[in-house]
């Protein structure tokens, strides 16, 4: 595919299969991981690569890029806003159900309230990115290395506003969730692969970023919101049936 400095038109039927691809392994390491947490919590297993620290640098790294390739996602959409609430709204029914299910853990500001509510900040703030002509991706990317690097991430304190603040990484000592993206720093991540869209928009990328595929892990690209929203419940009932709960 040739440069241009026009956008080029991606959409449904004309898609970058390099994103899809990412998206999916992201989205298929995610469904493993849930697998992995429902054979401890719910089946007794003993998994302790699980708790390990090389496994948890992954965890970090399969959702930002998650993140990351979201926010790429999300410059090729016709109306962002109005899909962030969308997907914002169903996290809030997860939190709804995982709170009445398991009380005890209940995923507060998981990964689609996360994603949905990065959405809707960036349609507000892309009128800003596009009018000031800076490398943003770069910028993003600094910023979410300065921060890991600088404070204690997520952090947790003893003053009496944090109970408001977990939406920024700031958490009570009480704050208890199974599932937790702040958006300091992943904000910082998700907006990095928004403004990485603008070169991909304007066919600058290599030839096999818009036309490699992996047919299967692709599928899981397309439709990882269909894939997240019913993965835990699926993998909750089989191993019911399957007589592993205990």
């Amino acid at each position: 595919m040739k440069s241009e400095n026009k956008f080029q038109n991606f959409n449904r039927a004309n898609r970058v299969h390099f994103i899809d691809s990412v998206r999916g392994v992201a989205m298929i390491y995610i469904m493993l991981y849930h697998l992995f947490y429902d054979l401890i919590e719910f089946c007794g297993f003993r998994l302790d690569f699980f708790y390990s620290a090389w496994f948890e640098l992954l965890h970090i790294t399969m959702f930002s890029l998650l993140f990351f390739v979201s926010g790429v996602s999300t410059n090729f959409s016709r109306n962002s806003l109005k899909r962030g609430v969308m997907i914002f709204f169903i996290g809030q029914i997860i939190t709804i159900i995982t709170g009445v299910i398991m009380p005890g853990s209940p995923i507060i500001f998981g990964v689609l309230t996360f994603i949905g509510l990065s959405m809707m900040i960036y349609s507000l703030i892309k009128p800003l990115t596009e009018k000031i002509q800076i490398p943003w991706a770069v910028v993003f990317t600094a910023m979410t290395a300065a921060y890991i690097a600088l404070f204690n991430f997520p952090h947790r304190t003893d003053a009496p506003f944090a109970e408001f603040t977990y939406p920024f990484g700031i958490m009570s000592n009480a704050f208890s969730s199974s599932d937790y993206f702040p958006l300091i720093p992943y904000f910082f991540v998700f907006a990095a692969g928004a403004a990485f869209a603008v070169p991909i928009l304007k066919g600058k990328m290599p030839r096999f970023f818009y036309n490699t595929r992996l047919p299967a892990v692709n599928f899981i690209g397309r439709h990882s919101l269909i894939f997240y929203a019913v993965h835990q419940p699926v993998f909750i009932v089989v191993l019911y049936i399957v007589g592993v709960i205990k």
